[in-house]
């Protein structure tokens, strides 16, 4: 039985609301998402990992039991499901997606107690499931900016973990197993979590990290039109100096233009001259690479039918060193909030009005 988290009964898309009014982001986007964060938990540390759960993942208990159900439901032929090159399977095609063979590293019994590898043949459990990948379809409202997401498919991904001879964990490739697809619209649907937090890369080299099947030009014209709209307090932008984390102060749009476009100014002596300098101006201008969500899931548990509502959105920028190839960090610019964001045990942010 599914968690009392999951039982609460939803809609998310709102009455009345047209689709055909709201321009297209991507049709097709795909990208990965972490739902187990435990890779984290040990770069963190305890204390760290306790206040920040919610990113990259879904609550433990909820998280099983969906999988559980997903892996029941799928063995049962009770889903439409396809491989990673979209051909339908079928329970037995299924089968050979879940066999596969690992090596494992074993001592003898007998002196000198020498270590050997041998090949076992495992069958994937649900728990061993870290990460989502999705296949979507995003648009968005032209007066609020805020953005939707319509599930197409979404494939579970395992990740190999093994063991040193010290017992540290080794992690292995992510793989994607199946994609899960649904011919009926979501129906009945059910909380799978209120609070997850995750970013989605749109420009970039590194393959590796970065969203496919991205429709280049549409992405950044969103967001062009997303930063003139807070640039012009026509949508509320909070303040991410104030709270990383969902901050609840509002910046004004001069402002936070002031923050986002700057000019710096270097004076350098002369090489040639002493008393001369040369002097170098660089203009800054947000240019952001990443989407950092928070959000809301939903799923049908008949079909297995993935619903997301986009809860708030801040662009994100890779920086680099001053000499355009090292990397530095990442900078958030800002939040801007299209619903209620639930906190645990707090109900939802309290959000200050602007002046």
């Amino acid at each position: 039985m599914i968690g009392s988290l999951l039982l609460i009964i939803v809609s998310c898309t709102p009455k009345g609301e047209n689709k055909t009014t709201r321009p297209v982001i991507s049709k097709n986007i795909e990208y990965d998402v972490t739902i187990n964060n435990f890779k984290m938990f040990s770069q963190w540390g305890l204390a760290q990992s306790t206040s920040l759960w919610y990113r990259n993942n879904i609550e433990s208990s909820v998280r099983n039991e969906f999988l559980t159900l997903l892996f029941n439901n799928a063995k049962a032929g009770k889903l439409e499901l396809y491989d990673m090159n979209d051909k339908r399977i079928d329970t037995n095609g299924l089968k050979g997606i879940l066999s596969v063979m690992d090596t494992m590293s074993l001592t003898r019994t007998d002196p000198p107690y020498k270590s050997y590898d041998t090949v076992v043949n495992n069958i994937i459990q649900p728990e061993e499931i870290t990460a989502l990948r999705f296949r979507e379809e995003w648009t968005y409202d032209p007066s609020t900016m805020a953005l939707m997401k319509k599930v197409l498919a979404f494939a579970p991904i395992r990740t190999l973990i093994k063991y040193d001879k010290d017992g540290k964990e080794i992690y292995g490739k992510d793989k994607p197993l199946f994609w899960v697809k649904w011919s009926k619209e979501p129906a009945n649907t059910k909380v799978l979590t209120k609070r997850i937090f995750y970013h989605v890369k749109y420009i970039g080299s590194e393959d590796f990290e970065k969203a496919t099947f991205i429709d280049s030009i549409a992405i950044q014209k969103y967001m062009k039109l997303f930063l003139d709209k807070a640039y012009k307090d026509s949508i509320t932008a909070y303040d991410i100096t104030t709270g990383p984390d969902f901050p609840t102060i509002p910046i004004s749009g001069k402002d936070l233009f002031k923050t986002m476009n700057r000019v710096d100014t270097i004076k350098q002596k002369s090489t040639k001259s002493s008393q001369h300098a040369r002097v170098t101006v660089i203009k800054h201008e947000a240019n952001a690479t990443t989407i950092r969500f928070i959000e809301e899931w939903y799923f049908d548990p008949v079909t297995m039918a993935i619903e997301k509502k986009v809860v708030g959105i801040c662009p994100v920028e890779k920086c680099y060193e001053a000499d355009g190839v090292t990397f530095k960090g990442y900078r958030p610019y800002f939040w801007v909030y299209f619903g209620d964001v639930w906190t645990p045990f707090d109900g939802k942010l309290e959000l200050q009005k602007k002046k």
